[in-house]
């Protein structure tokens, strides 16, 4: 597909597109791309074909975490993990459910603080990366202030189109919310590369009906807390896979 940029007021909702189910593979697949969803009205298709599952590349050598922990202006507290170890098994978390959503909590990775649809102060790990990953996009997904979520928790050259697309979308069509059923639940991980600076983590998601599609998510270090990157040229869209081959099996429902 040829890539354009969105004309006129009549372009197709790329919410209702990509975003919402694209080919049976619910929506929070692709949404973990950066937000592939919305961008992909403007973005590239100039894709190899594989799935973020199927593009794996091997972790780079972690990074220690800078000397302090805590986002500069703000109360974030100190969190104990400091393992820069990437996980390959699952991690001890919490799992609690927001919209009908289970999120993973840890009192060492975090989230540190949650004020109202907004969960942040991650640990400068492997595993904090990973949770925030799950939590931004998750609640990006779900949650009635989702705009607070990605001003607060998104970077990247595609996160405006998303913020200012999606408010149009809305106030034109209503909430395009989704309930834990529409979006499915967190099944498996892998890693694809840390650094201290970016984390790209494959997430598997399975939909009410079993199936199971998986997407990255790329999480940058920014401002003294993990942000999940909006882009308008992801490297690859989510696809559905078979099983949790290759993936550690993680999920709280």
């Amino acid at each position: 597909m040829t890539a354009h940029e969105p004309t006129g007021t009549d372009e197709p909702n790329p919410l209702r597109g990509r975003l919402f189910i694209a080919s049976g593979i619910f929506l929070a697949v692709v949404l973990l791309l950066g937000v592939y969803v919305v961008v992909n009205g403007n973005g590239n298709d100039n894709n190899d074909g594989r799935s973020g599952a199927q593009a794996q590349q091997t972790p780079s050598p972690s990074a220690s975490p800078s000397a302090s922990d805590a986002v500069p202006g703000s109360f974030c507290p100190k969190l104990s993990d400091k393992n820069t170890t990437v996980p390959t098994t699952a991690p001890e978390v919490t799992w609690n459910l927001a919209q009908g959503f289970a999120l993973p909590t840890s009192k060492a990775s975090g989230p540190g603080r949650v004020e109202g649809d907004v969960a942040h102060c991650y640990a400068h790990t492997p595993v904090g990366a990973l949770i925030a990953a799950v939590q931004i996009t998750g609640r990006q997904l779900s949650a009635t202030d989702w705009e607070s979520i990605v001003e607060r928790q998104c970077v990247g050259d595609g996160k405006d189109y998303y913020l200012n697309k999606r408010r149009a979308i809305e106030k034109k069509e209503g909430s395009q919310a989704l309930t834990a059923d529409q979006h499915g639940q967190i099944a498996g991980f892998r890693f694809i590369t840390y650094s201290a600076d970016t984390a790209v983590v494959d997430l598997v998601w399975r939909a009410k009906d079993g199936s199971l599609g998986a997407g990255s998510a790329t999480m940058k270090w920014a401002g003294g807390d993990w942000k999940n990157e909006i882009t308008k040229t992801p490297a690859a869209p989510g696809g559905a896979i078979d099983n949790l081959a290759g993936y550690t099996a993680w999920g709280g429902v």
